[in-house]
């Protein structure tokens, strides 16, 4: 997910059981990562409340805080704005969502 806050309704994503990877900057300059960690929690309890174990849960929602090393390692400094771009380009992100 690419944004910085979770705006929608979760019925139809844990219905569908569509798989969600939130990645986001330790101190993203938006709202900083807070929203995430909240939103991930929500998932993963309506996926319990569902019966789904953690090791199933991680199929489906995934946590992924960037520290500030991170950026500064790739000549990043503002974590929003040109985060988008690292992300999209880091085969470990990319690769939890297309394996």
């Amino acid at each position: 997910m690419c944004s910085s806050k979770w705006d929608g309704y979760f019925n139809k994503v844990v219905e569908n059981k569509t798989p969600i990877y939130f990645v986001i900057g330790e101190d993203d300059e938006y709202y900083g990562s807070s929203p995430f960690k909240e939103v991930y929690q929500e998932l993963v309890n309506f996926y319990k409340k569902q019966g789904l174990s953690d090791e199933e849960n991680e199929n489906y929602v995934d946590l992924d805080v960037k520290n500030n090393d991170y950026f500064l390692t790739q000549g990043i400094e503002n974590q929003h704005g040109q985060g988008g771009h690292l992300f999209s380009n880091d085969p470990n992100i990319m690769g939890w969502l297309f394996n």
